[in-house]
């Protein structure tokens, strides 16, 4: 799906840009943005419909970097007191913190962004915005799974071995499974070994554990897996592709996380990163993006919830605040140490 602005939605645009402290616009069509996104999905929404988007709002040409939040964190670290690989950073909240914390992204300028003022409270952040939230639950395929699964104890059933799939803790999706598992065991984020220990008894269970989002779409794609985590938009992005799978919401609670976007500190073209922000969060492309296939959660107020967004997960911001949300400022703190233990413990 190519996003095509209309005349109306292109004029008011670009009399929000009016707002934003850009280049000359002779200057804005010989130049580029460097934005780090995440694969896969995210990727290609971003290709389809906010790059247009920023296109015909600037005239600037945008190069997508895709890779996990945790990459990210990395390469702006290595490069530290030099140029930066990348203006705009795309986080998953514990990678947000750390960034934060590591003086890696810029504070936010709300007076530099003209459609910051129309986020949802909860989601205009001090150092960028959330650009959705992700809500993850459990994909199968309708075709081998007749019975559709209600809870995460369902991936331990036992005609399912050989057919789970996860993601490593280098992914948000992952961690947050691990998180929510060791929640319902009785741990903490203080304390995973509830987590670990359960994880462990999944192994005869797990075909695959993916390193990434792309990778473990791949999984459901090429039918290596009949059940496993996944995010919500993920699973429906691949069904609108003909790729036989479900999504559903477990019963004891949807685990989600905000997905924020920064202006990374000493951006090459901190003018043009602040108009690649505040299009993402414009009503034009969140209400684009929240349409099938990407099905993506919009945080801005003028966007109301519709499509599968409405029927599957929330109805209303309010809804939102009702999932399943972790510490990630203490989740921060042991996120290495865990994954060293579950690249040792758990492997297929």
């Amino acid at each position: 799906m190519t996003f095509e602005m209309s005349r109306r939605g292109f004029l008011a645009s670009a009399s929000a840009a009016a707002g934003l402290a850009l280049l000359p616009r002779g200057a804005l069509a010989a130049d580029e943005l460097v934005a780090a996104t995440f694969g896969g999905t995210w990727a290609n929404v971003q290709k389809q419909i906010l790059v247009p988007y920023f296109t015909r709002r600037t005239g600037a040409s945008v190069v997508q970097s895709p890779m996990l939040a945790t990459e990210q964190i990395a390469k702006l670290t290595a490069a530290r007191g030099n140029q930066p690989p990348f203006d705009i950073a795309m986080l998953d909240e514990g990678p947000a913190l750390e960034a934060i914390d590591a003086g890696l992204i810029a504070k936010y300028d709300p007076a530099k962004s003209p459609n910051f003022a129309a986020l949802n409270p909860q989601f205009q952040g001090a150092y960028g915005p959330a650009i959705t939230m992700q809500a993850i639950g459990i994909a199968y395929n309708p075709k081998t799974v007749k019975t559709p699964p209600t809870s995460w104890e369902d991936l331990w059933k036992p005609e399912f071995k050989g057919r789970v799939g996860i993601t490593s803790l280098a992914s948000t999706l992952g961690l947050a499974f691990l998180l929510e598992i060791n929640r319902l065991a009785g741990g903490t984020e203080a304390n995973m070994e509830p987590g670990f220990k359960r994880l462990k008894t999944l192994l005869p269970n797990l075909a695959a554990v993916s390193a990434n989002f792309g990778a473990h779409g791949a999984l459901f794609q090429q039918g290596e897996i009949d059940i496993g985590v996944q995010n919500f938009n993920f699973a429906e992005e691949l069904k609108a592709k003909g790729v036989p799978i479900e999504f559903v919401r477990v019963d004891t609670g949807t685990p989600a996380w905000k997905t924020t976007m920064h202006v990374v500190a000493g951006a090459l073209k901190p003018d043009l990163a602040y108009a690649y922000v505040d299009s993402q969060i414009s009503a034009d492309v969140q209400g684009e993006m929240q349409k099938s296939p990407w099905n993506v959660i919009p945080t801005s107020s003028k966007v109301p919830f519709s499509g599968l967004v409405a029927e599957k997960i929330a109805r209303t911001p309010a809804d939102l605040d009702k999932m399943v949300f972790f510490d990630w400022k203490a989740v921060n703190q042991n996120r290495a140490a865990w994954t060293q233990q579950f690249n040792r413990e758990i492997r297929v």
